[in-house]
């Protein structure tokens, strides 16, 4: 016989069914034992009103012994959420027959009990307490010979019981009750890191193959609760397909490195150090999805939801009208609360039941907390990703490092191997001359693990910004694919003539000369004459603030404001507040800023960086030429020319030429010894040279020039 051909009852309580195989088989006999206290009553209570709310046509019965007074149990019985008033005394039948055990012969007690049934028309009985029935009998022969007519006759009766004991589970192999009856569900208390816990244990249920391991439980209003997350998990099928498309972790540098997301059904593990910036990036990710239409589910094991809250408007987000819409759920349980069994069935409810796209768990760490059994831990981090699958959501836990242990990824060291992917924000005190005590701690973002993605590998600085994370990731421009467009000429009228060739864009150039000789002038005639042909001009003013400039533009006959208005033209600089602004301390980051214009930028584009002087002198030489070079490399493009202004009086020790070396073009403006023409008094006249132009022919002869406004720099070619 099977599972299939034996008839069951549900007991109506969430999850027990589950365990005992599909439910109690119809017209059993079944012993509810445990210490007193354990949960038993309410157990056997919780289960008659299940049973005529799920059968309308059915009666139940409840009969008490020499135990707990029946009124006693009525009245507890009310303060519990199933208890149903109207139902009691008419489908939920209680009777006391203590009287009865206490006057008469045991051999009359079966026919008592089944006469009860008969009259209640009962299909379900509870006689509590069976203990004392057999306390009040000598003979143990006797008593054996009593419960299995009492099994007997209720089958007969078509009546499913259960008898309820107080016995601990030392006395299942001895006690005759035990071995009589069809099914025994043992209930007790244990001590689970350092609190008491309830559990569940079916230790025999003829027919059926149920989970016989403990199972956690707890009592609430609603009566009993068991959790079975893994079993329920392992009875959910996982989609046979899931969108191969990968959600945008909302943040720019990092969809970058992961090829362009997070997979969906990845659990991802964010780690690192308080205050590393996990929760502002799990909130990101959360808010991108708003963004994109998809539903968020926070599970926030942290002390203060105040701090998430808070968090999340400076973000610039209204969380109650996002908790309101329904698109962002957040479950708040502090720490002291966390029951680690009782939170994964809440977490699974809620994931089976919403649905989600995107999940977070905040803080992981917290919540594994709750055992230090790291097979334990390993099993509830199993449970968490396997939800995460089922449901095609993509996952976000986030974990706190150890202190003493950078090595180590994870707070316990068990998670990673299960998810699919591994996150670590890190950060590091390095020199730099740019700051009073001479060193600053910087950020970093590591992609350490994503299953099956071609991801970036290596740390990436970050930052923590008012609007979120911004991830450095720098990578050159992608150059068209149509490689059969010739890009347009470069105009640069002022060394044209030097050329044999067409000048072109995708060119680095750099103007060198001492103060005083018109490199700042050069600078603006290049923009100028990009703006006049249609370039777009991205002009950095390290030295001089934003409305300097626009006064420089005007003093050459070339009003800004219809230019930066349209975006043509974009200034930017480190001494004006606001969105113009920019900081020359950080070069790398200095560097993600200028990627991040130059993609919003019309091309073609010239971009002009006057001057160097102020990035050099607040880093070390080998950072500086570290910057120049990645620049140059980084903002190449067909439709892209760089043009850099250096005051050649900056020493950079003996690395000159390697400086020179990454620029495609380089101009000098100097005042060479003239000899005897350089009289007392007379300085002689400034010449520019092309020094160099890569792939190109020549002129490299000094010429002298004048400056004079609006025109600028004009060459001359003779001397007056």
């Amino acid at each position: 016989m099977t599972n299939k051909d034996i008839r069951l009852i549900s007991t109506g309580i969430r999850n027990l069914d589950t365990i005992l195989g599909g439910g109690i088989p119809l017209y059993s006999m079944n012993i509810i034992a445990g210490s007193p206290g354990g949960g038993k009553t309410i157990l056997a209570q919780q289960i008659l009103f299940e049973t005529i709310r799920r059968q309308p046509n059915d009666k139940t019965l409840y009969l008490t012994t020499l135990s707990e007074p029946m009124l006693k149990v009525v009245r507890y019985g009310q303060r519990l959420n199933f208890f149903d008033a109207d139902q009691f005394g008419e489908r939920v039948i209680y009777h006391d027959i203590g009287s009865f055990i206490y006057e008469q012969p045991l051999s009359g007690l079966v026919d008592h009990i089944l006469q009860r049934v008969n009259q209640s028309q009962a299909q379900v009985l509870v006689i509590d307490s069976f203990k004392a029935i057999r306390d009040s009998v000598d003979n143990p022969v006797e008593f054996r010979r009593f419960c299995y007519l009492l099994s007997v006759r209720l089958a007969s009766a078509r009546c499913t019981s259960f008898l309820i004991t107080e016995s601990d589970c030392s006395r299942i192999n001895h006690d005759p009750e035990f071995a009589i009856a069809d099914g025994i569900i043992y209930l007790f208390m244990a001590e689970q890191n350092q609190e008491q816990r309830r559990f569940l244990q079916v230790y025999k249920l003829r027919g059926m193959n149920p989970k016989m391991n403990p199972i956690p439980f707890t009592i609430t209003a609603d009566g009993v609760q068991v959790f079975t997350s893994a079993l329920a998990i392992s009875q959910q099928p996982i989609p046979e397909k899931v969108s191969s498309q990968p959600l945008s972790t909302g943040i720019f540098g990092l969809d970058c490195l992961l090829q362009g997301g997070i997979p969906q059904g990845y659990s991802v593990m964010v780690s690192g150090f308080s205050g590393a910036g996990k929760t502002t990036l799990a909130l990101q990710f959360l808010l991108q999805g708003v963004e994109a239409g998809e539903t968020g589910l926070l599970f926030y094991f942290e002390d203060s939801r105040h701090s998430l809250d808070s968090l999340i408007h400076r973000l610039g987000w209204d969380l109650a009208s996002l908790e309101a819409q329904g698109w962002l759920t957040i479950i708040s349980i502090p720490h002291p609360q966390i029951r680690l069994e009782e939170q994964l069935e809440q977490i699974r409810e809620a994931i089976q039941t919403l649905k989600p796209k995107r999940f977070v768990i905040d803080s992981f760490s917290v919540f594994l907390s709750k055992t230090e059994h790291h097979v334990i831990q390993r099993e509830k981090t199993y449970i968490i990703t396997t939800l995460i699958q089922q449901v095609g959501a993509v996952g976000l836990l986030i974990s706190d490092q150890v202190i003493d242990d950078s090595q180590s990824h994870s707070h316990f060291g068990v998670q990673g191997t299960v998810v699919d992917g591994i996150l670590v924000l890190s950060s590091a005190i390095v020199p730099h001359l740019g700051f009073r005590d001479g060193i600053r701690r910087y950020r970093y973002l590591e992609v350490l693990k994503m299953r099956s993605v071609n991801h970036i590998t290596g740390r990436h600085r970050m930052h923590i910004t008012p609007t979120g994370i911004e991830v450095l990731y720098l990578k050159a421009t992608a150059v068209s694919e149509n490689t059969s467009v010739i890009p347009k000429p470069l105009q640069f009228s002022l060394v044209q003539d030097l050329v044999q060739e067409q000048l072109r864009f995708n060119q680095a150039w750099l103007v060198q000369g001492e103060p005083g000789l018109g490199k700042s002038i050069l600078g603006l005639q290049f923009a100028i004459e990009g703006l006049q042909h249609q370039d777009s001009v991205l002009y950095i003013s390290a030295d001089v603030r934003f409305h300097q400039v626009c006064e420089r533009f005007s003093s050459l006959n070339l009003l800004p404001q219809s230019y930066l208005q349209s975006g043509q033209l974009v200034i930017l600089d480190p001494l004006s507040p606001g969105k113009t602004a920019i900081s020359l301390s950080d070069p790398e980051f200095l560097l993600y800023i200028l990627t991040c214009q130059l993609e919003q930028m019309s091309k073609p584009c010239r971009i002009i960086f006057d001057s160097l002087v102020p990035v050099a002198i607040n880093c070390s030489v080998e950072e500086f030429l570290s910057f120049i070079d990645d620049k140059n490399r980084l903002l190449n493009h067909p439709d892209v020319v760089l043009l850099d202004i250096w005051d050649q009086r900056i020493g950079i020790t003996d690395k000159g030429y390697s400086l020179w070396n990454t620029f495609d073009g380089i101009i000098n403006l100097s005042i060479p010894d003239w000899g005897e023409m350089n009289q007392r008094g007379n300085r002689g006249y400034p010449t520019l040279q092309l020094q160099k132009l890569r792939g190109s022919l020549i002129d490299p002869r000094p010429y002298p020039y004048k400056i004079s406004l609006p025109q600028g720099i004009v060459l001359q070619n003779y001397y007056d």
